[in-house]
């Protein structure tokens, strides 16, 4: 009898964990990395510094464009959602173009009605510390008429890497690493001075 209560035990703590996956999350509302995005239909890869202000509905981004093989450009974009406003900053010549800001502020999330492909580890599970759990998750955007893969960690819900495809665009894929919780320098949302 006490081992058929152990038995049965032991299949309910089976079918709860079985049951039990992640839920959409959402990114830290300030944090800071580094990315690179290739579109292929383009040709353009950026590699890029990136800062994300959930609070005040802003972004920066500033790296290197490559259209081809030795061309490349270093591009600077601030992203000021509620001034509505969109700064695109060319450092070789020292130029900025402002112009408006009419696609609304997207958080880093993952959204409430994405599915939930699976877990896994990226890395190795052999021994602590030697790999990171992640979760992956796709859509569809449908006003966009789009659709998506997302991984994130399942601590924290970082981004790891999206891919997002229209029929414009085909597939483009966004990496993201070196993340950091904060933002070191607030003034990476303020247009420099020959933007004025």
């Amino acid at each position: 009898m006490q081992g058929f209560t152990v038995f049965i035990i032991c299949c309910s703590l089976l079918f709860v964990t079985h049951g039990q996956h992640p839920r959409p999350c959402a990114a830290p509302p300030l944090f800071e990395g580094r990315l690179v995005t290739i579109d292929p239909s383009k040709h353009f890869e950026f590699i890029a510094a990136f800062s994300y202000d959930a609070f005040e509905e802003r972004e920066h981004l500033v790296g290197e464009v490559i259209t081809g093989p030795n061309q490349t450009i270093i591009v600077g974009t601030i992203l000021l959602y509620k001034q509505h406003a969109l700064y695109n900053i060319f450092y070789h010549n020292k130029t900025c173009n402002k112009s408006p800001l009419s696609a609304p502020f997207r958080r880093v999330e993952v959204p409430h009605d994405a599915h939930f492909n699976g877990q896994f580890v990226i890395g190795s599970s052999s021994a602590p510390g030697e790999g990171l759990l992640a979760n992956s998750w796709s859509g569809e955007v449908k006003e966009q008429g789009a659709r998506y893969h997302l991984t994130t960690t399942e601590i924290g819900c970082l981004p790891i890497n999206v891919l997002y495809h229209t029929n414009e665009t085909g597939w483009v894929v966004t990496s993201y690493y070196d993340i950091i919780d904060g933002i070191k320098d607030p003034n990476v949302f303020v247009p420099p001075e020959f933007c004025k």
